[in-house]
């Protein structure tokens, strides 16, 4: 947060002043999220939005995006070797 007796000026988050309006601020979801009307207020949203903000080249975004593939997959995993 910036207060008022804060001299230092901070990162402004996507280039963008920190009391920029929230329509004045990029969208990073995709085009299909955008649609279906899930944002990162919701449970589903909150995952998609930040999954989407992981960057491929940065080691601990890759080494989070397999964590979380391996989190979402294990269940179907185990269900199928359950059912064979």
């Amino acid at each position: 947060m910036f207060f008022e007796g804060d001299d230092r000026a901070g990162p402004a988050h996507f280039g963008i002043h920190p009391d920029a309006f929230g329509e004045e601020r990029p969208d990073p979801r995709p085009d299909e999220a955008r649609k279906m009307g899930l944002s990162r207020h919701t449970e589903e949203g909150a995952v998609l939005y930040f999954a989407s903000s992981l960057d491929r080249g940065k080691p601990g975004h890759r080494m989070m995006a397999w964590i979380l593939l391996v989190t979402f997959a294990a269940p179907v995993i185990y269900i199928l070797l359950v059912l064979l």
